[in-house]
């Protein structure tokens, strides 16, 4: 039997319930909806971008205990990460859950918490920080580790259909995590790690080749690692017809940084653009000749 044969039928997951459960809560779990030869993929395009000095890591905790590393905007400079997205279903299941036959690739990001002890990553939502307004937005979560419910991507059910909040200033998370990043326009960040109780909360054990989809405008924050575990994650944001264009508090550059897009677009625009390529329907040249 051909290893084609043994790819998991996600079509079969996405029933009704669990695409209303994504309108109504902001985020679905699939367990082993991804085969293990695209993980192998992850993998090594994240030894690539690893490996790549010219490829910029954010380091959240810098000089810290708790220190990890963030890469953004991998798919231009990592061919792994291009045959993945172009290759894989993950764009077809995102088009899925979002309701969009075009499906364009926002960002993706890599997560690499080694080492152990690694600090959380501080509660957000990922709509404030991005140049777009829509409601056909996904983004899938992708672990190459297993891991504990506590330690992993944990979420607010429903709250991308309440307060948007301002974004979290990644500058200053050694001393406040809720510390806004524009100053204004949005509320700040309630703690809500301080208050967890109030809020809530899930999140789910992970196996590799499970995949969580969830809204961006959803609150999220990542779990912390424990002695002697890793956590090495990707995120892939993607849209679908309706996102265009929208602006943000000029106190502060939208992440990633798009130079020129406001030059290119006017609020209310289509969000088309070389940033952001096509994923579905698959691009001519990108097709089995």
């Amino acid at each position: 039997m051909g290893s084609a044969a043994l790819q998991p039928n996600w079509q079969d997951m996405l029933t009704d319930d669990v695409l209303t459960e994504y309108v109504t809560n902001g985020v679905i779990f699939l367990p082993q909806a991804l085969h293990p030869e695209w993980l192998m993929l992850i993998e090594l395009g994240m030894i690539r971008v690893m490996d790549n000095t010219a490829q910029t890591k954010h380091r959240f905790f810098q000089g810290q205990p708790g220190e990890f590393i963030e890469t953004v905007r991998n798919f231009d400079v990592t061919p792994e990460i291009q045959r993945l997205l172009y290759d894989s279903p993950i764009a077809d299941m995102l088009g899925a859950v979002i309701g969009s036959d075009n499906v364009w690739l926002y960002s993706e990001e890599f997560f690499i918490k080694e080492g152990g002890n690694c600090a959380r990553t501080p509660w957000h939502q990922d709509m404030p920080y991005w140049p777009l307004e829509g409601s056909q937005l996904g983004s899938m979560w992708i672990t190459l580790d297993k891991l504990p419910k506590a330690e992993t991507l944990e979420f607010v059910r429903g709250s991308h259909r309440q307060t948007r909040y301002d974004g979290f200033d990644p500058g200053a998370v050694n001393e406040d995590p809720t510390r806004p990043f524009y100053g204004v326009d949005m509320p700040p960040l309630p703690d809500i790690e301080a208050e967890r109780d109030k809020w809530d909360i899930v999140s789910w054990d992970i196996t590799p080749g499970d995949v969580v989809i969830f809204h961006p405008g959803l609150l999220h924050g990542g779990g912390p690692t424990s002695e002697g575990r890793r956590r090495r994650t990707i995120t892939v944001r993607c849209y679908g017809d309706d996102v265009v264009y929208a602006e943000r508090p000029p106190s502060r550059p939208t992440v990633p940084l798009t130079p020129g897009l406001s030059l290119a677009l006017k609020p209310g625009d289509p969000l088309r653009h070389p940033y952001y390529p096509r994923l579905r329907p698959l691009p001519e040249n990108q097709r089995a000749i």
